[in-house]
């Protein structure tokens, strides 16, 4: 069994122990501020090696995939913000949570939507690779998808 495959097998639990001790860690050791200037180089390494996991045969196959698109343009871009339109009637008028909530339901993170994916059984790697089409060619979808 490869290390990739003991890595996917044991994902949850290490990112149940990797939260768990991150939440410690911030309890314990709250004034570290010095470690602020980590958390930017530490996410664009995070999506760096999100992205190596895309097979280069994949991304043509992002543009063939017509039923695929469409269910993932139109999730996007009617179902989604339709659910957050109702949902958003029930928000308190303070703008600034109403900002927080529309950006967190609006914008999810890439690297958790692509994970959760592959935990499901879903074709990540598809979703990956249109991710990466996406955000190569600048397109609106990529903060969407």
């Amino acid at each position: 069994m490869s290390l990739r495959d003991v890595l996917e097998r044991w994902q949850a639990p290490i990112y149940l122990v990797t939260v768990v001790l991150a939440a410690v860690s911030a309890w314990r050791f709250g004034g570290m501020q010095v470690l602020k200037v980590a958390i930017n180089p530490a996410l664009a390494i995070m999506l760096y090696v999100t992205f190596l996991q895309v097979p280069w045969t994949a991304l043509r196959a992002v543009w063939v995939q017509g039923r695929f698109l469409l269910a993932l343009l139109v999730t996007n871009f009617v179902a989604i913000p339709l659910l957050v339109g109702v949902l958003s009637l029930m928000l308190p008028s303070d703008e600034l949570l109403r900002f927080g909530v529309l950006l967190v339901l609006l914008a999810p993170c890439i690297d958790y939507v692509v994970t959760f994916a592959h935990m499901g059984k879903a074709d990540a790697r598809l979703l990956l690779a249109c991710t990466l089409c996406c955000w190569w060619c600048k397109c609106c979808c990529y903060p969407f998808i």
